[in-house]
């Protein structure tokens, strides 16, 4: 297990703080001008790390979609429409407030979460939608 905070991305406010062979547990910011919408984007951005950018110094260092993401969400935008809006949560374990709603430092109104997602279960869900490839395929 990796017990190092790692940061992974700007594009996303995400630093993992632990993964394992089936799941990555990763400190979320959402934003949103509710408490659910925050919530919602903060395990949007753990997940589309997992997907577009992977996790660095851990086991899903490459990210579980090979092509460029706004290429792979124009091509299955059915797909992911319903994937951003209720399916990913499938793949979410757990999805823990670590500081609550409010306004930062920026007036920006976020919440920060702790966001354990399933990454073996949404590879085989990708995979089995036609999204990815078979490992060794």
């Amino acid at each position: 297990m990796l017990t190092a905070i790692l940061e992974v991305s700007a594009q996303y406010q995400v630093s993992v703080l632990n993964a394992t062979k089936d799941a990555v547990s990763m400190r979320c910011v959402g934003y949103g001008k509710k408490a659910t919408i925050a919530s919602m984007d903060a395990e949007l951005s753990a997940i589309k790390t997992l997907l577009f950018v992977g996790t660095q110094k851990t086991q899903h260092s490459m990210p579980l979609v090979q092509e460029d993401k706004a290429v792979v969400e124009n091509k299955y935008k059915k797909f992911f429409d319903a994937f951003y809006s209720k399916e990913y949560q499938n793949f979410v374990e757990s999805s823990i407030i670590v500081t609550p709603y409010g306004k930062n430092a920026l007036k920006q109104k976020c919440i920060t979460l702790d966001v354990c997602i399933r990454v073996n279960q949404l590879r085989t869900y990708l995979e089995n939608n036609g999204i990815i490839r078979k490992f060794g395929l």
